[in-house]
């Protein structure tokens, strides 16, 4: 049975490229409608169809998502691709935000046009995603914003890109204040914020993650909050949580990492969602009462903390409250600390965009945390380091 196909073109070359470079297995018909609703009643009229694609150009472009995403909304199961002239990356973005699963470049993509179409027609529709095997989700977060968090985050993702098959994809979703900081310690310059991403929740899957999400030369993808962001992040938080449901589906493990200034009952939905979740905090008093109000604040909103442990940030031996200390008051297991060790070389990488692994490779820190990635990733109850010595006294 011949693939049916519907081509939205105001150019009638659009029709005879797919033509020609589809073969004999599919039939296309040329459509010039209206509007959205012209689009919907032409498309029921024709009984079956298999795929629509939309041609995309800046002239066009508001017109041509109205009627993607007007479309998705009355056929959701009905795979959409985009095309154009060229691969202007904006126009792209727009398509694939509208609904677009790929995107097809006129007279360059011949060779692609039969495979899409089959893989268009085997997709997951995003209903049935959720039965799709889920990732794990770590939470790293901190009472009060810090730029440690961003930085803990980080190289904890980095250490699970190192620990995991290629296959089984990384991604760390940086919430947490001061904005940018993810993107800004991996020198990575992003087009497409987390905050772009809550918007687009129903129309996240694969295609959007291939096209849109800004990705480390490490392999780990990352979405951050726009760095010129002034003051706390403001978005629709019930869909961040949906968010992150979705993304679980589509990577292996997504860190993600925030702050005590998110709204409360947000900061409790990301804690029971997790997997398992890490505060951080130092051997200062002032954090420490911080983190316990925040915890106490948790406790009263019945969230459940027994996914939840404490990890010491810049640990010094005998310079403050120890790891025992901390444990008792904030009434949280330790899972591991992560020594201070040479404090110039952790500015060094934050101010050069790379990370510890490569400025400061020695530095205990990376030995820590690659400890603490382990624990995490198998279920430990506590990390184990290589060296020995400190956690191994801790915990020994």
């Amino acid at each position: 049975m011949k693939t049916q196909a519907v081509v939205v073109a105001d150019d009638p070359v659009y029709l005879s490229w797919l033509e020609n470079a589809a073969g004999q297995g599919a039939e296309f018909s040329l459509v010039r409608p209206l509007d959205a609703e012209d689009l919907i009643e032409r498309v029921q009229l024709m009984g079956r169809v298999d795929v629509v694609f939309f041609q995309f150009e800046s002239a066009n472009l508001d017109a041509r998502i109205s009627m993607m995403e007007r479309l998705a909304e009355r056929m959701p199961d009905l795979p959409m691709a985009g095309l154009g002239p060229d691969s202007n990356p904006d126009i792209v973005l727009a398509a694939m935000r509208a609904g677009a699963r790929d995107f097809l470049v006129l007279r360059r993509d011949e060779s692609d046009v039969a495979a899409l179409l089959g893989k268009l027609l085997r997709r997951t529709a995003p209903a049935t995603r959720s039965a799709q095997k889920q990732g794990k989700m770590i939470a790293v977060f901190a009472a009060h914003p810090s730029a440690t968090i961003a930085f803990v985050a980080e190289h904890l993702a980095l250490s699970m890109v190192e620990s995991l098959p290629r296959s089984e994809p990384v991604l760390l979703v940086d919430m947490a204040t001061p904005a940018g900081a993810g993107a800004i310690f991996l020198n990575v310059n992003q087009s497409y914020s987390v905050l772009d991403a809550i918007n687009d929740v129903y129309r996240c899957d694969q295609t959007l993650v291939d096209t849109a999400f800004a990705k480390h030369a490490s392999g780990l993808y990352l979405l951050s909050l726009p760095e010129d962001l002034v003051g706390r992040p403001q978005a629709n938080f019930e869909e961040f949580i949906k968010l992150l449901q979705v993304l679980r589906g589509l990577f292996a493990c997504v860190v993600v990492s925030f702050d005590g200034h998110l709204p409360l009952e947000t900061i409790a939905g990301l804690v029971t969602q997790a997997d398992r979740s890490l505060l951080l905090t130092d051997q200062s008093i002032i954090k420490s009462r911080h983190s316990k109000y925040l915890l106490r604040a948790l406790r009263l909103e019945d969230c459940p903390l027994d996914r939840t442990a404490l990890v010491v940030d810049n640990y010094r031996r005998r310079i403050g409250l120890e790891p025992e200390n901390l444990a008792e008051i904030l009434d949280l297991p330790v899972l591991g600390t992560l020594s201070a060790g040479n404090g110039h070389a952790r500015v060094q990488a934050m101010n050069a965009g790379e990370p510890l692994f490569t400025v400061a490779p020695k530095d205990p820190f990376c030995t820590d945390v690659r400890a603490l990635a382990a624990a995490v990733l198998s279920g430990q109850a506590r990390a184990q380091s290589a060296t020995g010595g400190l956690l191994s006294r801790l915990f020994g």
